[in-house]
């Protein structure tokens, strides 16, 4: 018996999903039909692929294994799908892009813009990741290209790192915050602000405690930690708190205007805002012409060499 397509898929769902059912629901098969596949995969392989239990099912050792083979395998066909459909003249295709929320709301969807006007029929699937923890679904081929803020260059030979602009962290509160009429503040001055603590990453330091690492700094204390950058920035934009945001964000004319940057003595640490993917080569015609659009976006968005902004800032409230 030959290992078949439709058992790879299914056995890809269910370890996506973590249940049977679930996996059967969006494939729209029967829940019977979905486990027999399986079993009749693991015979032909002649180990166990998953651990059932109540809490769900997971892949073993061997499920692993099996499960990065074929997330690559998907890619390739994916990529080949969209050089074909190139080389025939359509320009269409699809793109999986992981980006850090910070950089989905400034370069990512300047660059979307800017590549659909000549490629409208190309399809994008965004996802949310940071780094490190996106590098594993970079190197399957899961995701085509990884955008977010990088300490450096990641080690690793199997994935190309392509910089695109450099970026810092700042300190931001509310645009009528008493703290924006002040000069000569340093980082350690800021210390005792209540702060939103965004944090996303599962593994090592992550940026927010990395720059204050960085200052030779505690991490501040806060009771508000959140991993929804969308509700970080809410928080702040209400309330008296602060938190640390990439400096393009306030680059833009379209900058969020409640929320403003505060000016220190001495400019924040460099970060690179990196595109992470498999080796060029590796990659279909449409991603490839969507790295360039990337870099042509990049280029144009120039940020101050300390990344602070140099524009009038909205007048404290008295």
């Amino acid at each position: 018996m030959a290992i078949k397509l439709s058992q790879l898929r299914n056995f890809t769902a269910v370890v996506d999903a973590g249940a049977v059912r679930q996996a059967a629901r969006m494939l729209h098969l029967s829940q019977s039909s979905v486990t027999k596949s399986i079993q009749q995969l693991e015979q032909e392989l002649g180990v166990p692929l998953l651990h059932r239990g109540a809490q769900g099912v997971t892949p073993t050792a061997a499920g692993q294994a099996l499960l990065g083979r074929v997330k690559a395998i998907e890619a390739q066909l994916r990529h080949a799908r969209n050089d074909v459909e190139a080389v025939a003249g359509a320009s269409v295709g699809e793109i999986r892009v992981s980006a850090s929320p910070t950089v989905a709301m400034g370069l990512l969807p300047r660059g979307i813009i800017a590549f659909q006007r000549a490629h409208p029929r190309v399809t994008f699937r965004i996802l949310e990741g940071v780094y490190p923890d996106v590098l594993p679904t970079v190197r399957t081929g899961d995701i085509d290209i990884a955008i977010c803020l990088v300490p450096g260059r990641p080690r690793d030979e199997t994935l190309s790192f392509i910089s695109l602009i450099k970026d810092r962290l700042v300190p931001a509160v509310r645009s009528d915050h008493p703290l924006l009429a002040r000069r000569k503040l340093r980082l350690a001055d800021l210390l005792d602000l209540d702060w939103i603590i965004y944090r996303r990453s599962r593994s090592g330091l992550d940026v927010f405690e990395q720059t204050f690492v960085a200052n030779r700094l505690p991490p501040p204390e806060s009771t508000v930690e959140c991993t929804s950058f969308a509700c970080a920035l809410a928080l702040v934009e209400s309330g008296n708190y602060a938190t640390l945001v990439p400096s393009q964000i306030f680059a833009s004319a379209r900058r969020p205007l409640s929320i403003a940057p505060v000016m220190l003595d001495a400019p924040m640490q460099p970060w690179q805002v990196a595109a992470i993917s498999r080796p060029e080569h590796e990659l279909s015609a449409v991603c490839r012409a969507f790295l360039r659009e990337l870099r042509r976006t990049a280029a144009k968005i120039g940020l101050p060499p300390d990344g602070r902004r140099r524009a009038g800032r909205s007048k404290p409230a008295a």
